[in-house]
Order: C-alpha cells, then sequence, then structure tokens
C-alpha cells in the first residue's frame, strides 16, 4: 500500500484520486508480475506527491526504488532508462485496455516526473486525413450557406491513381499545345501548284513561239536565197 500522505491537490486532482488510481495500476496482472517496474512507478508518483520532485532522478531512482547499490553510475548501467522506456509502454497499453479510467498517470520520455491529468485534459490526436489539402470539404453549415447563395458544394475529391493523374497531365498538354492549320498547307501548296501550272504553260508558249519565229526565219532566207540565185542567173543571161 501507499504511505499515508496529506490531502493535497496535484493539477486540480486529490491525492486520493491520484493514489487510487496508481494502486489500479499496480493491481494488474503486468504490473503484479514486474516487480522493479512496480517499485519505479510507486516512488516516482509519491515523491511527486509530496513535492519532491527534485530527488527524481536516474541515480536516486535506481539506489532508492530498485535497490541499486550505492555505486551505481546511471551513465555506465542504463537499466533505469531501460526500465522507464518499459514503464511508459505499459501505462501505455493500461490506458488503452481501460477506456474508462478517468484519472491519468502520464509520464513523458526524457523525464522520470509524472504528471496527473483527468481524461478530458488528455490532449486529442488528431486523425490523419486521406483527403488532399487540394480539395477542401465544407462543413455542413457551410454547404447550407452556399446552397443559399445557390454555390456548389464543395465535396472530396476522390483519389487518383498514378496512370489517370499522367493521363489527365497528357490530356492537358494536348489542349494547351497550339494545332498547326492544314488548310493553310493545303492552300499553300495548291497556290504553289497553280504557279508551277503557270510557269510551265508560259514556258511552253515560249518555246512554241520561239519555234515559229525559227521556222520564220529559216523561211526568209530560203526566200532570199532564191531570190540572189534568180538574180545572178539573169545576169548572166544578159
Amino acid at each position: 500500500m501507499i504511505n499515508a500522505m496529506p490531502s493535497t491537490h496535484v493539477n486540480n486532482l486529490a491525492t486520493t484520486e491520484v493514489t487510487g488510481a496508481l494502486e489500479a495500476i499496480l493491481n494488474t496482472d503486468k504490473f503484479m508480475a514486474s516487480p522493479q517496474m512496480s517499485a519505479f512507478l510507486r516512488y516516482v508518483v509519491e515523491q511527486t506527491l509530496i513535492g519532491n520532485t527534485r530527488r527524481i532522478k536516474a541515480f536516486t531512482v535506481g539506489i532508492e526504488a530498485l535497490g541499486k547499490p550505492a555505486s551505481f553510475d546511471p551513465q555506465t548501467d542504463p537499466s533505469v532508462r531501460v526500465l522507464a522506456k518499459r514503464l511508459r509502454s505499459s501505462l501505455d497499453t493500461y490506458y488503452t485496455q481501460n477506456p474508462e479510467t478517468d484519472v491519468f498517470i502520464e509520464m513523458k520520455p526524457g523525464s522520470y516526473v509524472p504528471k496527473f491529468l483527468r481524461r478530458s485534459e488528455m490532449p486529442v490526436e488528431m486523425p490523419v486525413s486521406n483527403t488532399s489539402s487540394q480539395y477542401p470539404v465544407q462543413t455542413a453549415a457551410e454547404a447550407a450557406e452556399a446552397a443559399m447563395l445557390g454555390q456548389p458544394a464543395v465535396t472530396a475529391a476522390p483519389m487518383q491513381s498514378d496512370d489517370t493523374t499522367a493521363a489527365m497531365s497528357t490530356t492537358r498538354e494536348e489542349s494547351q499545345t497550339p494545332k498547326l492549320d492544314t488548310s493553310v498547307g493545303h492552300n499553300h501548296a495548291a497556290h504553289l501548284s497553280v504557279q508551277q501550272q503557270n510557269a510551265l504553260s508560259n514556258r511552253a508558249e515560249g518555246e512554241t513561239t520561239e519555234a515559229v519565229n525559227t521556222e520564220d526565219r529559216n523561211d526568209r532566207k530560203s526566200s532570199i536565197s532564191q531570190l540572189w540565185q534568180a538574180y545572178k542567173s539573169a545576169s548572166k543571161v544578159a
């Protein structure tokens, strides 16, 4: 049993409430099967209740609670630290298995001085949401206000796989990529075709004209030659 102590209050908790919570823990099978862990917890709780928190060190816990010799050196003997870690884990297990417990004896890592808290004072761990912060979810009141204003409600978007995300990214990139106007290419090709046709036609006309001119020149040369021959013949006769 815990030694009799004056009725005081620690963190708005009466001493009797703390000692009652301690007894409930020490009477569990796990703590009854570990006398050293029970002695550790009893010692730090008692010293805290009487205001001797400065005495709660690894050295004093080892000697006064665990029965270590005076030569005990916490720097070379880690048994107190190892037992403290085991004690914290056992306390967590106890409160998990006894959710109706109202008074908590908490011992944070890095210190052997316990704290006494009611369940309502224990910090609540917020669950991690799988919803991306990119898609905030409206509360019921916000959704109702949005409906009155004619605005759409904001809901969480479903998680997308990597393949879906990649496909959406590709679609966005394609939509943002400027498309070439193929009609311009066709019109340009058609224009070039007409120009080529005109060039070929002009070239053919030029070649035809040149051939006609050459034929006329040849005819004139032939006529002149015939006239010259006739002139020479007439001269000889005369």
